[in-house]
């Protein structure tokens, strides 16, 4: 017996999809405008993860992030496993919606790649993309906007058959459900149980209203009926200060021993509440630097079949669940640093596949050629806890008059919180908010290497460098997703630009 403690997948790891391959079990998550993309989880026995690769990490695969906003790129992206092949789909999101190519299928015959280029899928619109394999058929689902639609978010459940050596979709193109009434119909997963098809969906928003509701058929093709238990998953009924918000788009899996276990995405609020006016499809309330996080709950089935039941026991997603019939797997995950794993699979860049700006240049260190702006000189990684210390050295010897190095608490252009030195005639450094809304704090040293420290403590970020003595704490409410409109989360970045491509060393980087 061993415990899966919530969330499994603790920082911006949203939109999970999960399957079991034999003894195996595999997770993917949407990476929206950071590259690499699509992070893969390994787990055997549901408790202990270890990311093993990104599904996307060579510039050959085909997928354009240049033309991405925030929060645009790649969306919820499903894996499956058929006839001893991989599949995953996603969409990608461009600057100019809806436009074209953005649907598309990865495939490999091996989890840990390499995987195939973007196999773009024409004709197919919407969003949130997934397969269903039915005997010798595939079948390609989406959501789409209604024909005469009430609104923008009065969205239906779409699929049609698909080649999968062309990548074409056949036929016709099946409306099979609009939802519950929720707003955004959404993410559709598609599953056979017991001569039955049943589809689940996410509706309500990502949000506070988020629900993942369900519905069944005889036919692949439907019609599907509602389940009476819906919504089967959701916490929109608790009160703000439930630690646990934003429940749904959902997966599920079987196992060997014909028992069921689910994952979702959810956040987990800290630090007060606000009045949700500057939210559109919610009354909001609560910050979530964390993001949007997987987390796992128990599935059964019940007699009637009409639906399965999600964290059966109690309703709603608990802190920890005991996983029984599988065998204990320790792995841990792979540490932070700037070894030349960590730093092809944990570290991320800005839309930029090539990623050709940084190298490993010794034990622990590496060397960044900085460019003409944060978003461009951008590495970072997924802040996963809300009390975490990090620190990391700058050797700032080669900086040029004018150029600026840091670090800082990143959700979007324009909204971080940080630490920069600026190389004037000494080291001028300061801690700053990039919205101006809050004090700052400025020393000047000539020391040309310095160690920078981040910490959060909640809503606290304190930046400073322990051996000046300097230090400053930030309120982290305005980096939140929320305040920021953001589908991200909070990422502990290594910044910087120069007009001349100054090269910078970072070195020693740690975080607990």
């Amino acid at each position: 017996m061993t415990l899966a403690n919530n969330p499994i997948l603790p920082g911006f790891y949203p939109d999970p999809s999960i399957i079991r391959v034999e003894d195996d079990f595999y997770i993917v998550n949407s990476s929206f405008e950071y590259f690499p993309a699509i992070p893969i989880w390994h787990s055997k026995d549901l408790v202990n993860w270890r990311q093993i690769g990104n599904a996307i990490d060579r510039a050959d695969q085909g997928l354009d992030l240049s033309d991405v906003a925030p929060s645009g790129g790649v969306q919820a992206a499903t894996i499956r496993h058929h006839n001893g092949v991989f599949y995953i789909t996603s969409t990608r999101v461009k600057r100019q919606w809806p436009g074209s190519d953005y649907h598309f299928v990865l495939t490999s015959t091996d989890i840990n790649g390499p995987w195939s280029e973007c196999h773009f899928v024409e004709d197919a619109y919407g969003i949130d993309s997934s397969l269903f394999f039915d005997v010798d058929k595939a079948y390609f689902l989406a959501n789409r906007l209604k024909d005469q639609p009430k609104n923008e978010t009065d969205t239906e459940i779409w699929m049609s058959e698909i080649d999968l050596s062309t990548f074409k979709l056949i036929g016709e193109k099946h409306i099979l459900w609009d939802g519950t009434g929720g707003i955004f119909p959404e993410g559709p997963r598609m599953y056979k149980r017991n001569g039955w098809y049943y589809l689940l969906i996410a509706e309500g928003g990502t949000l506070h209203f988020h629900t993942t509701t369900i519905a069944r058929s005889q036919s692949v093709t439907g019609p599907f009926v509602s389940s009476q238990r819906n919504p089967i998953l959701t916490h929109k009924h608790l009160a703000r200060e439930y630690p646990v918000h934003n429940v749904g788009h959902a997966d599920m899996v079987e196992l060997k021993d014909g028992s069921w276990w689910g994952v979702a995405l959810a956040s987990r609020p800290r630090g007060g509440f606000y009045d949700g006016g500057n939210v559109k499809w919610s009354f909001g309330g609560y910050y979530r630097n964390l993001g949007r996080e997987t987390f796992i709950f128990p599935v059964t089935w019940p007699a009637d079949d009409q639906s399965p039941l999600f964290a059966p026991d109690t309703g709603r997603v608990e802190d920890s669940y005991e996983v029984t019939g599988l065998s204990a797997f320790n792995q841990t995950d792979i540490p932070v640093n700037f070894t030349a794993e960590s730093l092809a699979i944990k570290w991320v860049t800005i839309g930029n596949e090539k990623r050709d700006h940084f190298r490993i240049s010794g034990e622990n260190s590496v060397e960044v050629e900085l460019q003409n702006s944060i978003e461009s000189t951008f590495l970072g990684v997924r802040q996963t806890a809300w009390n975490f210390n990090c620190s990391v050295t700058i050797d700032l010897a080669e900086l040029k008059l004018g150029d600026v190095v840091g670090l800082a608490a990143y959700i979007k252009e324009g909204a971080y919180l940080s630490l920069e030195i600026k190389r004037t005639e000494n080291f001028e450094v300061s801690v700053q908010a990039a919205s101006g809304k809050q004090p700052t704090a400025a020393i000047s040293t000539e020391i040309s290497r310095l160690s920078i420290e981040l910490s959060g403590d909640d809503q606290d970020y304190t930046l400073g460098i322990p051996e000046l003595g300097f230090s400053h704490t930030l309120d982290g409410r305005e980096i939140s997703c929320d305040m920021t409109d953001s589908h991200t989360g909070v990422m502990i970045a290594l910044i910087g630009k120069s007009d001349c491509k100054s090269i910078v060393q970072f070195e020693n980087f740690q975080i607990s």
